[in-house]
């Protein structure tokens, strides 16, 4: 059962990792955000809104950022989680990881979100990325993967 917060839903985020079985073995989508919001490359991440669990959030999240309909793959709580001090005061973000089921799938980029995708190798993205917690979440998913 997925815990609920007594946080704002402005500091609440979702963290979605999504893999698919690539040639090569399993790959990872990252997309690098818009340097105006942040930079960098990333996993989708978005707000939760009012009244959703985290899991209802990554879900939409996953559909909003990639077109991909979230029903079509696997879901796995990554049980990671980041407490924080944001701009709008204590936040928590929650990890989950996504297994396509069909690996021919491609993304459809929100503009105004990102500016380009990449399927990487797991251990290509874990060192595109800059975040420590965003490491581990990638690390407990790909853990799952070996196992799947």
């Amino acid at each position: 059962m997925e815990r609920t917060s007594t946080l704002s839903n402005r500091s609440k985020k979702a963290q979605v990792w999504i893999a698919r079985l690539g040639h090569a073995g399993f790959e990872v989508l990252l997309f690098r955000v818009r340097e105006e919001r942040g930079g960098g490359w990333h996993p989708v991440t978005g707000g939760v809104e009012p009244g959703e669990t985290f899991l209802q959030g990554a879900k939409r999240e996953l559909s909003e950022e990639t077109g991909f309909d979230p029903e079509l793959g696997t879901w796995r709580d990554l049980e990671v989680e980041l407490e924080f001090e944001s701009r709008f005061g204590k936040a928590k973000e929650h990890a989950f990881g996504f297994l396509l089921s069909i690996p021919d799938s491609e993304p459809v980029l929100d503009p105004n979100e990102h500016v380009e995708f990449r399927w990487e190798s797991i251990d290509r993205a874990t060192r595109m990325i800059s975040y420590e917690f965003q490491r581990d979440a990638l690390r407990r998913f790909s853990c799952y993967l070996v196992k799947s």
